[in-house]
This record gives structure tokens, sequence and C-alpha cells, in this order.
């Protein structure tokens, strides 16, 4: 059931649902993620107040940041987005949890997941949580600075932005079908190295 998290991002994948629509992907590199230190936070960019980061330590560099599009008849949404760490393929994958919270306590049909309130999602690594950080509290308009730089990249539903400040960057896209609560999973290869980050935003319903 997993597949998803790794198929969605071939292009020309499709998945019919029950009730007859079709979701028609196709992947698009919108840049590389700048990681400095390792430790990556996932989380609503516009609600960022110090989230935590995965407690999972991450490799280091710059990696591409690649979203998986379904398209729905004249709709797109984002349903996946993830940090491409290799070309080796996943063969395991767990969930990404963060220091506070134990993956063995959950049931089947729970996940643990960042809350969605402004229709956006990231990545980051601490470094740019940082400057990000700083960014936004120098000016209360830089709220409106950074969503009018989403826009630019706007198409009926959907939109991303790399911010980079120095070097330092957070990557943001629209989730899914707006808000909610999304998980994100540590892709392992065949030699239990890290090769994929992978945050699902509901589209498909693989988890029942």
């Amino acid at each position: 059931m997993q597949d998803f998290l790794e198929n969605a991002f071939q292009n020309n994948f499709s998945h019919l649902e029950e009730e007859k629509n079709e979701y028609k992907f196709y992947r698009v590199d919108i840049g590389k993620l700048n990681v400095a230190n390792g430790q990556i936070i996932a989380c609503d960019p516009f609600l960022f107040n110090d989230d935590k980061p995965f407690d999972t330590v991450f490799p280091i560099g710059h990696f591409p940041i690649e979203l998986a599009i379904a398209c729905i008849d004249d709709d797109e949404r984002i349903g996946f987005s993830r940090i491409k760490f290799s070309d080796k393929s996943p063969v395991r994958w767990t969930i990404a949890v963060t220091v506070d919270q134990d993956a063995t306590k959950l049931s089947d049909d729970e996940i643990f997941g960042y809350g969605v309130d402004s229709g956006t999602g990231c990545f980051m690594d601490t470094s740019g949580a940082e400057k990000y950080s700083d960014y936004l509290n120098q000016k209360e308009d830089n709220f409106n600075v950074v969503i009018d730089e989403m826009e630019a990249t706007y198409k009926h539903t959907r939109s991303w932005l790399i911010w980079d400040r120095d070097g330092f960057n957070v990557a943001m896209y629209s989730t899914g079908w707006g808000d909610g609560l999304y998980a994100t999973y540590i892709g392992y290869d065949s030699e239990n190295s890290i090769c994929r980050l992978v945050s699902d935003f509901g589209l498909l319903e693989w988890q029942q």
C-alpha cells in the first residue's frame, strides 16, 4: 500500500477511486533544499512557531524537492511532496516522528503528522528555519510578501515556492485539498540508507 509514496512520482501514474474519479499524476522538480544540519522540519510555514524537527538525522547537502501533482478534470492538486536524497529505490518506509512521538503507540488507522491551516506545507532544515523565522519577525508584512512570491507559480488550484535567503531556504507548496493533518514518511534503500522523505496530503486513501 505504501507503493503510492514512490509510484505517484512516476509520470503517467494514475489512480481510479471507488467513485470512478481518475487522478492522473505528473512530477515537478521545484528546486533544491539546503540541508545544512540534517534536522528537517515539516510544517505549515504560515503557522511556523518553533516546530520541532524529526528525530532522524538526514543526509547533508542540496537535494531535489519534487511534487507529485494530480490532475482531476480541470483541477490540479499536490498529492505528495518529497526530498529525494538519492536515486536508489526505497524498499522500506517508516513514519517520520518528532522526539516526543512514539510510532509504536499508533493503531493501524492512526498517524502522526503536522496540522495545516493555510492550505500550505513545507520542508525546511533547521538552518533554513532560523533564517525564515528571523525574516517573518522583521516586518509584519513579510507574511504577505511570501504569499505574493508563491502566487508566481499559481495554477488552479496549487502553487509552490523555494523561499531563499543567503542560500538557506524553505520549500513551500499547496497541500492536497487544503487544510488537514498530514503524515511524512522516511524511505530506506536496500543498504538501509535514507533515500526519500515524503509527505502525503491525503488525496489517495491508501491507508485504508
